[in-house]
């Protein structure tokens, strides 16, 4: 029973899978799926959550983060020669470990990039509120959780819609023009931060660093932990790895995702916590308060009497995270077409529309909408770390039994993954205790007995 649980894929697709895969990715459109999936709804809140865990240290959050995810990132780009056809973690597992952790780490993803999806469609819906100046009803903006903890049902109109508009756009634009449109917004999210670093600099007044500090170094891996949060969109890179036009251009796409996207946070979160003080007279600073929805840097441009920038980040960020939600609503279907090609899910799973799995995005469009729409937005986004850092332990795993990178290298990432990991709140590892053994029914019930593997190795 345990050898057949832990078989293992070897690295040669079939014929059809060949045919089937388009060769139409450069490093550039990797690269810009990558960041389009990392630079969203947490670029323009975390430094305002992490400030609160860690004060201005929480530069020092990113770079950790950074540096443990670049770890990982020479793990995935390792994996990528060795399993070329690959679909992300999920089949780089499949390939070293075995089928019963591929699929824990298959089904953990796509319940990420579904609760990382929720998360950002709803920040999306109050940036849009934000922007444009309107308000909705309180039911039809979602339910909420009051001062004294009692539940308070509604619907998240707005959340609902943007998931379904994401979802048409991939159904009817196929992966190309999808591409193409990410492209156009990682441009326009990068045009953001520049400019709210170019504006944001001369009021930077350093005295606001000190105390670098507050919490030591408990509240600086605290910080870490939630910065993973904007990571989890690199593995998403990796679900397009078999549609890269080469091995180079995967390449090329992870390093350059994760150098620039680490750029990117650790500059911010510099010039942020330099225009105000995170703590005053020993309480946070209301400028830093907020979820993903709160758009910090808009308000610390604001109080700095840069208000015409502020408005304009805040419209920008509107079509900005709409690039997240393009991404995260790409990827998690992949996992699933690649499960269906390995006999794991149902093979309606595998229907092509112009180059984009069909019921896959629509089961994602689903599951996201219902999140959203139905769920407060409270622990969310934090959700949907815990699986992405067990994938990556994972990972870790994979490539130091294969030998594909150096062990110091496979271990400091693997446990550097887990360092964050105890690090996160609670309430994640408790959602993930009533996930995971569903997902494992679900195996139980066919992908065990339909498994390709299975079927070949039956007399």
């Amino acid at each position: 029973m345990l050898t057949t649980l832990m078989r293992k894929t070897d690295c040669s697709p079939d014929a059809a899978t060949i045919a089937e895969t388009p060769k139409h990715l450069g490093w550039v459109m990797l690269s810009a799926l990558g960041i389009g999936a990392t630079i969203g709804a947490g670029i323009f809140a975390m430094p305002g959550i992490i400030a609160g865990k860690a004060g201005p240290a929480g530069i020092l959050s990113f770079l950790l983060t950074g540096f443990v995810i670049m770890l990982i990132a020479f793990c995935y780009e390792k994996f990528s020669i060795r399993v070329p056809h690959g679909v992300s973690a999920y089949s780089y597992v499949y390939h070293s470990i075995g089928e019963l952790v591929a699929w824990i780490v298959a089904f953990g993803l796509f319940l990420e990039y579904s609760f990382g999806a929720s998360a950002v469609s709803i920040a999306w819906g109050e940036y849009l509120k934000n922007a444009l100046g309107f308000s909705v009803p309180a039911f039809w903006s979602g339910p909420t959780i009051d001062a004294q903890n009692q539940f308070h049902f509604g619907i998240n109109f707005i959340a609902i819609a943007v998931i379904a508009v994401v979802s048409i756009v991939l159904i009817l634009g196929g992966v190309k023009k999808s591409a193409k449109l990410n492209f156009a917004l990682v441009v326009l999210k990068l045009t953001l931060l520049v400019t709210f670093l170019a504006v944001g600099i001369p009021h930077v007044n350093p005295a606001n660093w000190f105390p670098f500090m507050p919490f030591g170094f408990e509240g600086v891996l605290k910080g870490a932990a939630t910065a993973v949060f904007p990571f989890v969109g690199f593995d998403a890179l990796y679900t397009f790895a078999r549609e890269s036009k080469s091995l180079k251009d995967t390449r090329w796409a992870t390093y350059s995702c994760v150098g620039i996207v680490a750029f990117l946070y650790v500059t911010v979160m510099a010039v942020a916590t330099g225009l105000a003080p995170c703590f005053i007279n020993g309480h946070p600073n209301e400028l830093f308060v907020g979820s993903e929805a709160a758009a910090p840097l808009a308000k610390l441009l604001t109080a700095a009497g840069e208000g015409w920038t502020a408005k304009f980040i805040s419209f920008g960020a509107v079509l900005g995270i709409f690039n997240v939600l393009l991404v995260f609503c790409m990827g998690g279907p992949r996992i699933f077409l690649n499960m269906a090609e390995d006999g794991l899910l149902p093979p309606i799973f595998k229907k092509m529309n112009n180059g984009n799995p069909t019921v896959g995005i629509i089961l994602n469009g689903v599951v996201v909408a219902a999140i959203a729409g139905f769920v407060p937005f409270g622990k969310i986004a934090d959700m949907m770390v815990l699986g992405t850092l067990v994938a990556f332990i994972f990972v870790c795993i994979g490539a130091l039994k294969l030998k594909l990178v150096n062990p110091i290298i496979a271990i400091a990432g693997g446990l550097g993954c887990a360092i964050l990991a105890f690090n996160l709140e609670p309430a994640v590892l408790q959602v993930y205790s009533v996930t995971l053994p569903v997902g494992l029914i679900i195996y139980f019930l066919y992908g065990y007995k339909n498994s390709k593997l299975r079927k070949a190795s039956s007399p």
